[in-house]
């Protein structure tokens, strides 16, 4: 018998199933594993931790791919970056060398698929000067018209507010009046009128924007209607449901302007408007909802103001020549007004650049630098300067050789040949140079050493 026919009759090596290589295991794991862990190695257990370890691997394996993701998204990102850059260079790079070639008279290229985006948002413009007048110009007319036809339409509707048979009824069974129809600059006014005189309601028609607003002393708003009957209940409805409130907000308002204009007329506050040469304007201007009474100097300058909130009735304290703008709020004029009275720089302007201009000068002439100059110079300036009508006069001469009057002040040493003054106009405060006889006069400031043959 052959080789082959020996090994045909070998038996086959024995397949052992997956189950019994488990149960094998798992039996040889128990046996070599202490024997308080053994109750726990069982078949059942095994087999659960076997399928904790799959799910456990493959929540590692999809952890590691979405990580992965993440870094490309930010690598991603910062190569759309740097792509973009890159394109904006290439386009500047691109927009260059055209403007080289066509200098050559050299055909231009596109470089980029941006400079086609841009030539065609340019091409999409329009330059044309006629194009733009035009359009600009039959906007201005359609803006024109409605503006003509928003005035017509609310001139209407305020003039029906004092020919209006039953509204002017209602009105008096109020004790209520309305104004006739007035213009100013701006625009159109009618006022509702209570009995003591006091506007209880204001209709302001805007000329610039066409626009009918309607007032009350501590607001405002925009009022609009299809047509004059709707217009004219509107008003009617609105006064008959706010009438009470806006005639104690009056009132209130009436009574503010009263305390006022009464605390102006306290003997204390008199003398102190008297000393620093002031007077109280009883009569305020309005601003928005503010009423403003000024305070003036012996020039008519506003120095000072009284301001009256009327959405708050407060009052505050204003110095127009405070630097900081700061305002100041008074509850108590009679204690608060003296003190601010006095503390007012009252001084018509052009005194007080008069003022200003002669602290320069002292400044200047108690400058060691500037008496310096002096002595090297030879030269001396009187501090205390003489006067006349029109000017203040600081002189300028040679130092020795005439003999100083009682009570003279001199920078520099005595005096001896005048060589010139520097000089305050009183009417403006400003300093200027002028030769020995006055003349010749030449702003400080523009002085320049070609000038010194008129001196």
């Amino acid at each position: 018998m052959g080789k082959k026919d020996l090994n045909k009759n070998k038996p086959d090596k024995e397949v052992v199933p997956v189950k019994g290589k488990l149960h094998s295991f798992a039996s040889h794991l128990k046996n070599k594993s202490p024997k308080r862990v053994q109750p726990y190695l069982t078949k059942r257990n095994f087999v659960i931790a076997i399928i904790i370890i799959f799910f456990l691997s493959q929540y590692l394996q999809i952890r590691s791919i979405t990580g992965g993701f993440s870094i490309l998204d930010l690598k991603g990102s910062s190569l759309v970056d740097e792509v973009g850059s890159l394109s904006e260079a290439l386009s500047m790079v691109g927009k260059d060398l055209n403007e080289v070639r066509s200098f050559l008279a050299m055909p231009t290229h596109q470089y980029s698929k941006t400079d086609g985006v841009n030539g065609t948002e340019e091409a999409d413009t329009n330059n044309d000067p006629v194009q733009l007048a035009l359009f600009k110009y039959v906007g201005y007319l359609g803006d024109q018209e409605k503006l003509k036809q928003g005035l017509g339409n609310n001139l209407v509707f305020l003039n029906a507010l004092s020919s209006d048979k039953d509204f002017l009824v209602y009105l008096g069974t109020q004790s209520l009046t309305v104004s006739k129809l007035a213009e100013s600059a701006k625009g159109y006014d009618l006022y509702v009128v209570g009995s003591k005189g006091e506007n209880v309601l204001y209709f302001f028609l805007e000329k610039e924007s066409g626009k009918l607003y309607r007032k009350t002393v501590n607001g405002s708003e925009e009022v609009t209607a299809k047509d004059i009957a709707s217009f004219v209940a509107a008003q009617e409805t609105y006064l008959t449901t706010n009438l009470k409130n806006l005639l104690a907000a009056v009132a209130q308002v009436e009574f503010k302007k009263a305390y006022i204009v009464d605390a102006f007329k306290k003997d204390e506050i008199v003398k102190a408007l008297s000393n620093k040469k002031l007077h109280f304007v009883a009569a305020p201007s309005v601003e928005d909802f503010k009423l403003i009474y000024s305070v003036n100097n012996e020039a008519n300058e506003t120095i000072a103001q009284i301001i009256l909130d009327k959405k708050d009735l407060s009052i505050q304290l204003k110095d127009m020549r405070d630097k900081e703008n700061v305002t100041l709020q008074a509850t108590d004029l009679s204690t608060s007004l003296p003190p601010f009275l006095e503390k007012l720089n009252s001084l018509p302007a052009s005194q007080q650049k008069v003022v200003e201009s002669q602290m320069k000068l002292k400044s200047t002439f108690e400058d060691k630098g500037f008496q310096l100059l002096l002595s090297s110079s030879n030269l001396s300036i009187k501090t205390e300067p003489r006067e006349d009508e029109y000017r203040y006069y600081y002189d300028v001469s040679t130092i020795g050789g005439a003999t100083e009057t009682a009570g003279s002040s001199t920078a520099g040493g005595s005096t001896g040949t005048l060589l010139g003054s520097v000089v305050i106009e009183k009417a403006t405060g400003m300093i200027e140079v002028v030769d020995p006889k006055g003349a010749n006069t030449t702003n400080l400031l523009f002085f320049e050493e070609g000038l010194k043959k008129k001196l």
